[in-house]
């Protein structure tokens, strides 16, 4: 597995967008100046970036790859099926996976304050209350919450209305979980693939 990421994307400034955007295919640049803010260009743009040299160093493929959409828009490599990858960016980050089996990764910023209606929303009374009683509850929050990303961008489902009971169903059993917590770079990030691979 290979894990790239990159770690201050709001330092980025708009000669380094200009210069990095040099190197993407024209359908990236149009999905790149789609976005109007400069962070959501950056993202978009060293995501790509971070896939391109992923592929580079673990596969020796030098290209600009493509995509395809499977599922509820999961993003496969349309020239390189067997190879699969997963990429995520958030304010802080921009995390890209790559493997020989199906993943899926997540990363997100780390919240100043936590938000109890959102928690009620998101996670069942064990996982709300192990949260709440958490020394670091925002950390506790940010963190269940990319594990359950990850797991719905692996299976390709995509966010849905059973995150509450989405690790009530078995599907703790047939998955594992790679966690960081980049407590003073301001971000947390999982990876997860399946057990049996």
């Amino acid at each position: 597995m290979k894990i790239l990421l990159f770690d201050h994307p709001q330092d980025v400034s708009q000669e380094e967008l200009a210069n990095d955007m040099l190197f993407l295919p024209p359908w990236r640049k149009e999905k790149v100046l789609s976005f109007h803010f400069l962070l959501d260009r950056v993202l978009c743009t060293k995501a790509y970036l971070l896939l391109k040299q992923g592929l580079k160093e673990a596969y020796g493929i030098d290209c600009n790859p493509e995509f395809e959409y499977v599922g509820h828009d999961k993003p496969v490599l349309k020239d390189y099926p067997h190879i699969h990858f997963n990429l995520s960016h958030c304010k802080r980050g921009v995390l890209c996976v790559i493997d020989d089996h199906p993943v899926g990764c997540d990363i997100e910023e780390i919240e100043e304050k936590l938000d109890i209606p959102l928690c009620h929303f998101c996670y069942n009374d064990e996982e709300v209350n192990g949260i709440t009683s958490n020394l670091d509850p925002c950390v506790a929050f940010t963190r269940l919450w990319t594990m359950k990303e990850a797991v719905l961008k692996l299976t390709g489902e995509g966010i849905n209305d059973n995150l509450p009971s989405l690790f009530s169903t078995g599907l703790l059993d047939q998955v594992v979980f790679e966690t960081h917590i980049e407590k003073e770079k301001g971000f947390v990030y999982s990876i997860c693939s399946y057990a049996d691979e």
